[in-house]
């Protein structure tokens, strides 16, 4: 090797000696090992970690010895291919690449913590994907049997198969006693259902063990036919009320059905009957206490010794009676609700307190007249010819005049006087 194989060595002890410190104190200084710096003033590059970071030694070097650091780097770079031709020798011919000494790796901190970093990023998304697919997604619920619905069915049972998620518990709706099935673990469910004669509605509904969510509602309509009617089949009689019959309310409802037969009763308003009374305020202006809808009203009877009986509160009305028995055709009745006699009246506080002056043909309701009622207290008025009501918080007043709910007398904090008289 020529003498100016170490001159950048040269260079670099020389400042470092006319600088006055040792190796030790500059590696203090620049945090450049010993070693490393040792290997430079000797000119042995091959003890170096390789010229990326050689050049950024010279550069901090050079910057603390005061000598420009693209000089000392290309020094290096001379000196450095220099002794890599010396090593091959002059006739020496060039290496295939499959010959050449692979670059070592390097690992350094920066890379472990790097590498570090992006496995547990990649974890935390597997994992989000994972929670997202499970938790977000209703489980699926499909019944394979039967397929669909059923139109004609000569027995009261039918097997009940499908596939869910695991383990998940399956709500069944619709039949004589609702029940819950559980799937096994691979999602598969079967059961016996128990029918009546005629439609059947059944309903399932799965809910998955691991999320709580619940599936979308699968139905079967399943229709039981039978050659010899059953005793719920039966024919039910209605003796009460007769066709086209004008009733006071309650309305009587009474016939024959199957001992323990469950008898329903149903009754739809037709036509509403106009006011039977009127109503004005403290100045003689009158009042339009428009009654509010009426909704339909349902009874159950239960037969017993093969008869029924009951009664139906219904406003004043044309009304359609509907009486059913499991099975059986049904029975209708038009029935005419008259108004009763004179005034009855229905006073109820809801919400908050009112104080209230309360009159029934002249005489004040004792007990409540004069003072303020509470929420949840219910007054029943009857008078023959008229009621004279005033509420000190007419919002939390509801009246019900003749079997018609009128609502509430006025606002909330209003002070309000009606009174009610009855129409000739």
């Amino acid at each position: 090797m020529s003498d100016r194989s170490h001159k950048l060595g040269e260079v670099l002890r020389a400042a470092r000696e006319a600088k006055g410190v040792d190796l030790p104190r500059v590696e203090r200084d620049t945090k450049i090992r010993e070693r490393y710096l040792s290997a430079l003033e000797r000119g042995e590059y091959r003890e170096l970690p390789g010229p990326v970071y050689t050049k950024g030694f010279l550069r901090n070097y050079g910057l603390y010895l005061g000598i420009d650091p693209e000089y000392l780097i290309d020094l290096y770079r001379l000196e450095a291919n220099g002794a890599a031709v010396d090593r091959r020798g002059p006739d020496s011919a060039p290496r295939s690449r499959r010959q050449r000494r692979p670059r070592s790796f390097v690992v350094t901190p920066g890379a472990v913590v790097a590498a570090i970093l992006t496995i547990l990023v990649g974890a935390f998304i597997a994992w989000l994907t994972y929670e997202f697919v499970n938790f977000a997604g209703i489980p699926e619920l499909r019944i394979t049997r039967p397929p669909g619905d059923v139109a004609a069915l000569r027995a009261t049972k039918i097997e009940i198969t499908g596939v869910t998620a695991p383990d998940a518990r399956i709500t069944v709706r619709g039949l004589g006693e609702n029940r819950d099935v559980t799937a096994d673990h691979a999602g598969a469910f079967s059961f016996q259902a128990q029918l009546m004669p005629g439609s059947n509605l059944v309903e399932l509904t799965a809910t998955d063990p691991k999320t709580n969510r619940e599936s979308e509602t699968q139905r079967r309509t399943i229709n039981v036919v039978s050659a010899v009617p059953g005793p719920s089949q039966a024919a039910i009689s209605l003796a009460k009320p007769v066709a086209n019959a004008t009733a006071p309310s309650p309305v009587a409802v009474s016939g024959t059905a199957p001992d323990g037969a469950m008898v329903t009763v149903n009754a739809t308003l037709v036509t509403a009957a106009k006011p039977s009374f009127t109503v004005v305020d403290t100045n003689g202006a009158s009042v339009a206490a428009a009654p509010k809808t009426v909704p339909p009203s349902a009874l159950k009877l239960k037969a017993s010794a093969g008869k029924f009986a009951g009664s139906l509160a219904l406003a004043p009305g044309i009304w359609q009676l509907t009486v059913t028995a499991a099975g059986g055709p049904p029975i209708t009745r038009r029935v005419t609700v008259g108004a009763p006699v004179g005034l009855k009246a229905r006073l109820t506080v809801t919400g908050s307190e009112s104080y209230l002056e309360v009159e029934e043909d002249g005489r004040p309701k004792a007990g409540v007249s004069g003072g303020i009622s509470p929420p949840g207290t219910v007054v029943a008025l009857a008078a023959m010819t008229d009621l004279r009501i005033r509420s000190g918080n007419a919002g939390a007043v509801q009246l019900s005049i003749n079997g018609v709910s009128v609502g509430a007398m006025g606002a909330p904090g209003e002070v309000v006087e009606w009174r009610i008289t009855r129409s000739k």
